[in-house]
């Protein structure tokens, strides 16, 4: 399942990258955007609310945004007293990262706001263990699943400086993994607050500064 998903991908990442490669070469100025934004997320697992950190690279071109980012629980989650089918009661920690490659849709972009529809599909992992009460190893792995998350949802960026933007946002995450009960626990509304850095424009009037003091154009 994994190689079909990335196939796609590099198929439309693609055509992007070599458009930004020929600008460059042929010496106009850029007409794309470097974005890096951290992401505080508040999501569920098993009904229950966890917090789900992330970073994201992005390069933004007219409304157009394509982004790759890298996403985790900020903390394991523990459950207590779990009864496991084959091994009996025990507490239970469960482990969630992804890696999410997304598009989004920007319909308002003002001086000062910015609305967008993020669209993304990723490939994660699903990972559980128990404690042990042998006292030989605090947590056995129990299970490990392969996920592939697909998100949409709304946000809103509010551009504090030309370098730096804050935002919130939230949607809906579908979990497909071969275990069902995976798919009904990771399967959630979610929701985020993020600060991001507009780095392409960072460097670009840090060059701009370079040369204007060494006297070229």
């Amino acid at each position: 399942m994994r190689y079909p998903v990335l196939a796609l991908f590099s198929a439309l990442l693609m055509p992007q990258v070599w458009a930004v490669s020929d600008t460059l070469q042929q010496g106009r100025a850029p007409a794309y955007k470097v974005l890096l934004n951290l992401d505080a997320r508040r999501t569920f697992v098993d009904a229950v609310p966890v917090r789900f950190y992330g970073l994201r690279i992005g390069v933004q071109r007219s409304r157009d945004v394509l982004s790759v980012g890298f996403y985790g629980l900020g903390d394991p989650f523990d459950r207590m007293a779990v009864q496991l089918s084959d091994v009996g009661l025990r507490d239970v920690r469960t482990q969630f990262d992804m890696v999410a490659f997304g598009y989004e849709r920007i319909f308002l972009d003002s001086k000062r706001w910015e609305v967008g529809v993020p669209l993304a599909i990723g490939l994660g992992s699903y990972r559980t263990s128990y404690r042990d009460t042998t006292g030989v190893n605090d947590w056995r792995p129990y299970s490990s699943n392969e996920l592939v998350p697909f998100e949409a949802g709304l946000q809103v960026d509010y551009k504090l400086f030309w370098w730096a933007f804050v935002g919130v946002g939230g949607g809906y995450r579908y979990v497909l993994a071969q275990d069902t009960a995976v798919t009904n626990a990771l399967s959630a509304l979610n929701y985020y607050v993020k600060f991001g850095l507009r780095f392409g424009e960072i460097v670009k009037r840090t060059q701009r500064s370079l040369n204007k003091d060494h006297g070229t154009k």
